[in-house]
């Protein structure tokens, strides 16, 4: 595959596939890549889209992220008629937050952190700067096709919440039903898909998801 790397402002940039009308921006999580956009790429590109994967620092403050990844927002809508999102974990947050009320084909979110102030709310501490932030910065408008892969248990959340069910099945569920989210749930699956068998049932997922859309659309 085509592959070419050079920056969007500061942030490093990975675009792979030839020049099309489609494109789909890849957000890592936690200690991710730009470089785990290829995996994707190989299911993607050969549907007919490009796949543009970015370094960017999701460890850091939301003030100081969403900036950046603005900057990637706008250069997406200057070079491609369609846009739409793959991303990991609490890059799927950040996703949110930027993409809101823009023009998005469809997400793909691979155990995503859907609701941070309820995550934040189940941790035993918390920086409240942080915490401030997410209360006046709130989730407020996403009308998008959104599938979501999650594992059946993920420790990542894994801690207790009220009535004993764990936190995986509580942060997020209220964005899941309220913007009728698909979701599929992968049996003994982790929070960062990296098993042979694990990445055969993402990449699996991820096929299922982009031939449906598209045969959708044929239709």
């Amino acid at each position: 595959m085509i592959a070419e790397v050079y920056h969007i402002c500061s942030i490093p940039a990975l675009l792979i596939g030839a020049k099309n009308k489609k494109v789909f921006l890849f957000v890592h999580g936690l200690h991710g890549y730009k470089e785990e956009a290829l995996a994707f790429a190989k299911v993607a590109v050969p549907m007919g889209y490009q796949v543009l994967g970015i370094d960017i620092p999701v460890d850091r403050k939301p003030w100081e992220v969403l900036p950046m990844l603005s900057d990637v927002c706008d250069y997406l809508y200057k070079n491609w008629p369609s846009v739409s999102i793959r991303a990991n974990s609490i890059g799927a947050w950040f996703s949110l937050l930027v993409f809101q009320g823009k023009d998005v084909e469809k997400t793909l979110f691979v155990s995503p952190i859907l609701d941070m102030r309820r995550f934040i709310e189940l941790m035993p501490q918390r920086e409240e700067d942080y915490y401030e932030w997410v209360i006046n910065h709130p989730i407020t408008h996403w009308n998008v096709p959104t599938f979501i892969l999650r594992p059946e248990v993920d420790m990542v959340l894994a801690r207790q919440a009220t009535g004993g069910r764990a936190v995986s099945e509580v942060v997020g569920r209220d964005f899941i039903r309220q913007h009728q989210c698909q979701v599929t749930i992968m049996p003994g699956g982790e929070h960062w898909f990296h098993t042979p068998e694990q990445l055969a049932f993402l990449k699996a997922w991820e096929e299922n998801v982009l031939s449906y859309e598209g045969n959708k659309r044929n239709l």
